[in-house]
């Protein structure tokens, strides 16, 4: 317990030491602490994805710890204690490293003289010293935690530089100068890939570049070097870095004094867009910290800049480049879904061009009466009764309304009463053999008949009577008893029930395409379930204006009716004109207004 105590106090007196040495020392220490241990190994990685690897062993240099290798690999899959006899006869014992719910690692150890059922003591000494491992973890997360988040408002400021800047090639000279003062480096180098090789468009701490063409030219190939591996190059390499050619950095460094180098690729929209190369003394190697925040910069700032170099150009090369970059896509491998979407639109308007249907031209409609007859004041009177009004069923000759006709019987009285009186006049000329006033008389009594036969009309036509079967369509004077009429008044409007047209407002630019005798179907509001079948009798010049469009007005006759039907219903009316193609039948109003717009501003 001591030992183990000691050992944690030992790892934080040592927080600047490696971390790799921090868990050697660890190790060492808690196996010195535990007895009968042969072997020890510490694995660690990336939280719960990895890899795992070994980073600490005991004895040092790892020999013979290879055979605890299966039960720790079950401990990391399994996720908790395992145990596993080994070769030789000794037990194996692993245990998952968890640094905040998260496995780090796994700690795997060979022990002499145990069995599963006496390994409590080891186990308690071991949960007493994971504590320590999981807090050198912590400690080693958060200064890397630290580090990236230094780096990264490192590289934001670095950005907010070059975005300042208003165009491509000082927003270039800006980053390079930047990153020099940053990194101190000696030189820093952009280039940008064109026709196939890097061309260096900016300098650190300088505006020409064309006087040292053998550097330029050196810089470039050192660039293309590792543009081409798609993978940074430092020189010299260091323990740990990828494999990588790097004759031309070494050529670099040889010809012009730099002692140490680094590039970094830089990722653009269609594979690599361009380099950075950074230029040290010999004496001031690139760190780890170097590499990652060079890395960073390139991954940040490579889309940026070749954003604006693109936006800078003239508008048809932009265009050009989207065109061919959009055909490439269409051809060349990925983008499937793309290819799909091209290929199902490409079909869809052969088969409309191709495809034909039924043309129709659709305009509103409303239905009316075949015959509208009208029901005018016989003479000139007063309103007595009204017992019909607008939208009433009527059988021929119910009452419409009356007529007050007081007036005309006293009239008719006395044109009577003067009948009379002619007729015993011109009787008494006869009798008296005066022919002269027998003939005046006569034409009297003549006269007085003829009155009395108008009032006799007068009198039958002041009840006014539905002339047929029908429904009253205008007219209600129920509110209007005792008013004046004049002769000629309208008083009512009736439409028969059993023949009605249809008034089709078809608009002015298909009013070509309709002539007469051409057959449709009516759809009512009202009655949508139904179709109504009509014939095109007349096509009108009438036209009225609407919503800022002319529409003129088609009469035609109903095939067929329904009881249901009142005239004033409105609908949708279609009028079948022949069989055109469906993508005409879609675009051509479109069409029509493309060429009329065109017209209208072509010189």
């Amino acid at each position: 317990m001591n030992d183990l105590a000691s050992g944690f106090q030992v790892q934080q007196a040592n927080p600047q030491a490696p971390l790799a040495a921090q868990v050697s020392q660890w190790l060492t220490q808690l196996c010195a602490a535990l007895p009968r241990v042969e072997r020890g190994v510490v694995v660690l990685g990336e939280p719960e994805v990895g890899p795992f690897a070994p980073v600490a062993f005991w004895p040092a240099a790892g020999q013979g710890a290879t055979d605890v290798a299966d039960v720790a690999e079950q401990a990391l899959a399994e996720r908790r204690v395992t145990t596993m006899p080994l070769p030789g006869g000794a037990m194996g014992l692993a245990l998952p490293v968890e640094v905040d719910h998260m496995v780090r690692g796994v700690v795997a150890f060979a022990l002499a003289g145990y069995t599963e059922t006496n390994l409590q003591p080891v186990l308690q000494r071991l949960s007493l010293a994971m504590p320590a491992l999981a807090a050198l973890l912590r400690r080693e997360q958060q200064a890397e935690s630290l580090d990236a988040q230094g780096r990264l408002m490192a590289v934001l400021d670095v950005l907010g530089a070059v975005l300042d800047e208003g165009g491509f090639e000082r927003a270039c000279r800006t980053l390079v100068t930047e990153l020099a003062t940053r990194l101190q480096c000696d030189r820093v180098s952009l280039g940008v890939v064109r026709r196939g090789h890097a061309e260096i468009i900016a300098l650190s701490h300088s505006a020409q570049m064309a006087r040292r063409m053998n550097l330029m030219h050196a810089i470039g190939a050192a660039m293309d070097e590792a543009i081409d591996q798609r993978a940074l190059v430092r020189y010299p390499s260091q323990s740990g870095d990828e494999l990588v050619v790097d004759r031309d950095h070494g050529r670099l460094a040889q010809e012009h004094g730099s002692g140490s180098l680094l590039t970094v690729p830089m990722a653009g929209r269609e594979g690599f867009a361009g380099a950075l190369l950074f230029e040290r003394p010999a004496n001031q190697p690139f760190t780890r910290a170097d590499l990652a925040f060079a890395q960073a910069c390139g991954a940040a700032l490579g889309r940026i800049l070749e954003m604006a170099r693109r936006n800078e150009r003239a508008l048809l090369l932009r265009i050009l480049d989207a065109t061919r970059t959009q055909i490439g896509r269409l051809i060349g491998p990925r983008y499937v879904l793309r290819k799909l979407l091209v290929v199902g639109v490409l079909a869809a308007v052969a088969f409309f061009s191709v495809a034909e249907g039924d043309y129709r031209v659709t305009a509103p409609a409303t239905l009316e009466g075949a015959v509208r007859r009208t029901v005018a004041a016989p003479f000139d009177g007063y309103v007595a009764t009204a017992p019909a009004r607008a939208g009433d069923l009527l059988r021929a000759n119910d009452v419409l309304a009356t007529l007050d006709d007081s007036e005309i019987r006293l009239e008719r009285l006395k044109w009577a009463s003067q009948y009379a009186q002619y007729v015993r006049q011109h009787q008494e000329a006869v009798a008296n053999r005066d022919r002269a006033k027998a003939q005046i008389g006569k034409s009297q009594y003549e006269q007085a008949q003829a009155q009395v036969s108008l009032l006799d009309t007068q009198l039958r036509r002041a009840t006014i009577v539905a002339p047929f079967d029908g429904v009253v369509v205008k007219g209600d004077l129920s509110q209007s008893l005792g008013s004046a009429v004049k002769r000629g008044d309208t008083l009512f409007e009736i439409t028969p029930l059993d023949a009605y047209r249809v008034i089709v407002n078809v608009d002015e630019r298909e009013i070509a395409d309709v002539v007469t005798g051409q057959r449709g179907v009516l759809i009512l509001a009202s009655i949508v379930r139904d179709a109504f079948p009509f014939v095109v009798g007349n096509v009108t010049a009438v036209t009225t204006a609407r919503d800022g469009r002319n529409f003129f007005r088609v009469e035609a006759l109903l095939e067929r009716t329904d009881e249901r039907l009142r005239p004033g219903m409105e609908g949708v009316a279609k009028i079948d004109i022949e069989q055109r193609r469906l993508w005409w039948i879609w675009t051509h109003r479109l069409e029509n207004w493309i060429r009329l717009f065109v017209w209208t501003y072509w010189p």
